[in-house]
């Protein structure tokens, strides 16, 4: 709006002197003429020695003014700013200028980048498995990349700061598990064969020089010939550890021979942490199963699978949205006998684990059973003991009275948090764009990510060629070899490319600005979606009359708003998340690149301040999602809608924690059972146990893959609609706590909440004004 225009999201203008909290919506026509009070005059309408700020309306016009808080009682009784502003200024413009550094540091990227380095595999020294370079190398006949120690490369360590190990190109993956610690004992001849059929190195290591084990140890500790090698496969052009989870036949086979790293550990040691446990290597598997079958490889049968089934598999996760849609509905109608059914469910759980395990130890002690608690082959024998379910009948027994004690001081609360779900519910049906919103953020999420994942590639993959001058063709690189152009490395025979040099530490903080860009982005859109969607569901709760008072595209007049005024407290929210979630990769990061320290009390601060941090993270993802309420609903900055919002909740704690329970429960079993249900059709079509008529059976090499998908892909679906209903019901519930503090059912201060939830807190509105 233009001036000092009232804003849409201000009441109706006869209601300023009705009711002092925000409805705020505004609609055209006024209500009609009987549920309105009757205006007093102006001069009487205040109190005496306040000062106020009036602006002469324009003709045919509705009236400017603003209505300014009481500073007194501002902490608990907020009132409404029907004038926005700008706020938080200063994180906007440091939010712009962030996203300008982000911009700069992808043209460093794209400057010194080369993706290529990255899509093909390539050794430590930039030369590239399987390909050529005149006058440099010649690697047509080693196709394949071998880390050194691949534990090191699946960590945070990697994702900022590369594979930190040694990587050579190989003609064959290893095929069998190896430690050089086995030729610390053997003799010579076999040592030589041990040298020349087991062991890596890199190219600048004469296999001839290596004599003894003293020899090899010194090498194997400079990182120039590897330590251990296990039996492999490629993939991508990658020598990765053979897949032997999921491979029946294959650990079979492991458990006939009994060779594996932790064998080699028992046997022969492990130098101080240089060769790896079994567990490590399972854990850095990159691609489990891609086992080459014949002709055929499995990524090649998958998506073979996908291409036959991609329209059942789209077909089952848009029902997986309706089905969604429907269980909105579904609560708006059921939502109370969902939920008091649950109750009632897990209290007869209770109740008849409690009375079944009372009569099993009653029965056990009259047979003369007796406990003996040593050691037993078989768990059921533990069950056979009478103080076994002793324990168990004190434990319900203790659980079914906490439960009943809980009810008994909680009933009422369930009663409002269903009343909350249920005018969530017919929020959601009264404004069905919000169930459509959620594709924008999700949109902008793709391409934010989209733009981290290319500007991580470009980064990596930085660096600048190396090219020395050599007398003549074939002669070997020396310290006083002089530099040359790389671009005439193809035509000049006596220009030898040597290598790809990078500041690792420039790199590394690239890749640190690029991960917190990333996290700062993602916060920020999901604090927009979050903002836009309370805005909206503001705006029906403050509707005196839903059917007339609601604004037109409640969705976007809210965005905009936030757009317009808000965006630098949305900033300044996702910059809290962000700073914490920067802080937990670098603790992973630290620890994973100094390795996992033996010091016991070094471990419990890593645990301790990882520990700490995700408590943080969760902490204040709450204080700003409920931030970005108060927001939506007053326009006022991140910390006095942080500060309110907390202490209006911390003021009806009981009441938040069985709202955010009772509604997480029933947001959890719409989620479960969507899922669940989608996955199971998906089961018994893919699988061939339900043919439907009309549709022809699709002939599958793995089902479990478009299984996995549908099922995936519904829980997505499934998580987008109940987002938005969650969203509902913390903006329901926070208005309805301040119409509750702030208005008495007067004509002067009347309630904007349903009939049903002032009969449950026993309060009503006078008969002039009716909310509806």
């Amino acid at each position: 709006m233009k001036g000092n225009q009232i804003y849409p999201s201000a009441p109706p203008q006869e209601l300023y002197y009705a009711a002092r909290p925000p409805p705020y919506s505004w609609s055209p026509s006024p209500p009609p003429a009987q549920t309105i009070p009757t205006r007093p005059p102006l001069e009487t309408s205040y109190k005496e020695g306040e000062e106020y700020e009036e602006v002469q309306p324009e003709p045919q016009k509705i009236a400017r003014f603003r209505v300014r808080p009481d500073k007194k009682r501002k902490r608990h009784n907020p009132q409404l700013y029907t004038k926005r502003g700008c706020t938080d200024v200063f994180c906007c413009f440091l939010f712009l200028l962030f996203t300008a550094g982000w911009v700069v540091v992808a043209a460093i990227g794209v400057m010194w980048g080369d993706p290529e380095r990255l899509l093909t595999p390539t050794d430590s020294f930039g030369r590239r498995c399987g390909t050529m370079r005149p006058n440099s190398y010649n690697y047509t006949t080693r196709p394949y990349l071998l880390y050194f120690d691949i534990t090191k490369c699946i960590s945070y360590a990697t994702a900022l700061g590369g594979c930190q190990t040694s990587q050579v190109c190989v003609e064959k993956c290893p095929s069998e598990y190896f430690s050089y610690l086995q030729l610390q004992s053997v003799s010579p001849a076999e040592f030589q064969s041990k040298v020349y059929s087991n062991l890596y190195c890199a190219d600048n290591v004469d296999k001839s020089t290596i004599t003894s084990f003293p020899v090899l140890r010194q090498l194997v500790q400079s990182k120039q010939c590897i330590s251990y090698t296990v039996n492999s496969a490629p993939v991508l052009g990658r020598c990765i550890p053979q897949a032997i989870i999921g491979a029946a036949d294959k650990v079979n086979d492991l458990q006939k021979t009994n060779i594996s790293l932790d064998v080699l550990r028992n046997m022969f040691g492990d130098d101080g942490g240089m060769i790896p446990q079994d567990y490590q290597i399972k854990g850095s598997q990159v691609v489990v199963g891609a086992v080459v079958d014949g002709e055929t490889s499995v990524l090649t049968k998958m998506v073979h699978d996908l291409s036959k089934s991609w329209w059942q598999v789209l077909t089952l996760i848009i029902s997986a949205g309706v089905l969604a849609f429907v269980w909105t509905v579904i609560m708006r109608l059921l939502g109370s006998l969902m939920i008091w059914t649950s109750i009632l469910v897990l209290m007869l759980g209770l109740l008849g684990g409690c009375g079944y395990s009372w009569l099993k130890w009653n029965a056990l002690v009259k047979q003369g059973a007796v406990d003996d608690f040593s050691f037993q082959p078989m768990f059921s024998v533990y069950f056979e003991m009478p103080t076994t379910w002793l324990v168990v009948a004190i434990i319900l027994s203790v659980m079914a009275l906490i439960f009943v004690f809980i009810l008994l001081f909680v009933r009422k609360q369930i009663s409002i948090a269903v009343a909350l779900i249920e005018e969530s519910s017919r929020a959601i049906g009264n404004m069905m764009s919000t169930l459509l919103f959620p594709l924008f953020p999700f949109a902008l999420h793709i391409l934010v990510f989209a733009l981290w994942g290319t500007i991580t590639i470009w980064v990596s993959s930085s660096g600048q060629e190396n090219c020395r001058r050599v007398p003549y063709p074939g002669a070997l690189v020396t310290n006083t070899s002089s530099r040359c152009d790389c671009a005439l490395s193809y035509q000049d025979t006596t220009c030898v490319f040597v290598t790809i040099t990078k500041d690792e530490d420039i790199v590394f903080w690239l890749q640190v600005y690029n991960l917190f860009a990333f996290f700062w982005m993602t916060c920020f859109v999901a604090a927009l979606g979050d903002i836009a969607l309370a805005g909206a569901f503001a705006s029906h709760y403050w509707a005196l009359d839903k059917s007339k008072d609601l604004p037109s595209f409640p969705v976007l007049r809210a965005l905009g708003r936030a757009i317009r005024y808000n965006m630098g407290s949305l900033a300044f929210g996702s910059l809290i998340i962000a700073i914490i979630k920067i802080i937990r990769v670098l603790l992973e990061y630290f620890e994973e690149k100094f390795g996992k320290s033996e010091n016991a009390i070094i471990k419990n601060i890593f645990l301790a301040l990882k520990c700490c941090f995700w408590c943080m993270e969760v902490f204040f993802r709450f204080l700003t999602k409920n931030a970005y309420i108060m927001m939506a609903i007053y326009g006022r900055g991140f910390f006095t809608s942080a500060k309110d919002s907390f202490f209006l909740l911390s003021r009806n704690i009981r009441r938040t924690v069985v709202v955010n329970q009772v509604a997480g429960l029933l947001l959890f079993i719409g989620k479960a059972m969507i899922t669940i249900g989608m996955g199971v059709v998906a089961f018994f079509f893919f699988s061939g146990q339900w043919v439907v008529e009309g549709i022809p059976r699709v002939d599958l090499y793995y089902y479990f893959v478009p299984i996995v998908i549908v099922v995936i892909g519904s829980y997505f679906i499934a998580d987008l609609f109940f987002d938005v209903y969650e969203m509902a019901v913390d903006t329901t519930f926070i208005c309805f706590l301040e119409d509750s503090e702030q208005n008495d059912g007067s004509a002067e201060k009347p309630f904007f909440m349903s009939r049903r939830l002032q009969e449950i807190l026993g309060k009503s509105n006078d008969s002039t004004v009716h909310p509806k």
